[in-house]
């Protein structure tokens, strides 16, 4: 049975209460503090509870319908829409990245929002969502949905500056860091390029590293629950967003009306589906 809607506006449907939800579109779970005070307000003035979703929105609950367009309307001066839903281009979740976090390798907050900016609320063939995180210890498990981001940084000892603290070892979840007389070494094959020994090497003999991301595609949360393919193992900043608008070429050209992202690489196969967004790739290079 699928909610019923209020005027065409997905994110705003009824519940069983008889009462409606607006769902609150919020990218990367970055709100500002006004932002914040005025959902609170809307809640209180026309429904009563404020839900937090597993995708990083907020939901104001139990609104009645005849009330709908005025606290759509309070929630639309703050900046505030509806959220996404339906067959698109979802909200994209992210942690907070490297600009808070002591153990993130790369940034995502910008990241996310640029991210959204580009794409959230697109027409897709089936429900697409986008999770980030900021190192390969992800709290948002990017691996487990349609397009997952994954930062990463690749290390490189400076072995002249290095003083032999252990500190790198201490902190390797993978065992690929030691010290061998005197100096760290990093072990390439066991590397995940986490960014931890880069992060918590102290004070001069901090690495020089390159900083990217994995991109996984085709994950997917629900039960049984679905790890992505790795589409590419290590991508630059600056190809995120033209990789998926290829992405989402492919996707949208070979799949068929509600058929998810996952479905559809299974289908055609994963390695068809990596040639068929480098085929994309090469066509807009010309």
């Amino acid at each position: 049975m699928k909610p019923e809607i209020y005027k065409g506006m997905p994110a705003v449907f009824k519940r069983k209460d008889g009462k409606f939800e607006i769902k609150i579109l919020v990218t990367g779970g970055m709100l500002s503090p006004g932002q914040v005070r005025r959902i609170g307000e809307v809640a209180e003035k026309y429904g009563g509870e404020v839900h937090i979703t597993v995708r990083q929105e907020l939901s104001i609950l139990g609104v009645p319908e005849e009330r709908l367009d005025l606290a759509l309307q309070d929630l639309a001066e703050a900046g505030l829409a509806p959220g996404s839903a339906g067959m698109t281009f979802r909200n994209v979740v992210s942690c907070l990245g490297s600009d808070y976090c002591f153990k993130a390798a790369a940034e995502t907050t910008s990241l996310a929002k640029e991210v959204a900016e580009a794409f959230t609320g697109e027409k897709t063939p089936g429900p697409l969502k986008v999770g980030i995180g900021g190192c390969p210890f992800p709290c948002t498990r990017p691996q487990f949905n349609e397009i997952g981001i994954m930062g990463r940084v690749r290390p490189e000892m400076d072995t002249e500056k290095c003083t032999g603290c252990e500190r790198c070892v201490a902190v390797c979840k993978v065992g690929a860091a030691s010290v061998v007389d005197g100096k760290a070494v990093i072990d390439y094959d066991k590397c995940i390029m986490c960014g931890r020994c880069v992060v918590n090497c102290p004070g001069g003999a901090r690495y020089s590293a390159e900083d990217g991301y994995m991109l996984f595609v085709g994950g997917r949360g629900s039960w049984p629950p679905f790890e992505g393919w790795i589409l590419r193992d290590f991508v630059g900043r600056e190809e995120i967003l033209p990789l998926i608008g290829r992405i989402l070429e492919v996707y949208g050209a070979g799949a068929k009306p509600g058929m998810r992202l996952r479905e559809f690489i299974k289908t055609i196969g994963f390695e068809e589906f990596r040639r068929r967004v480098a085929s994309a790739d090469a066509d807009q290079g010309r």
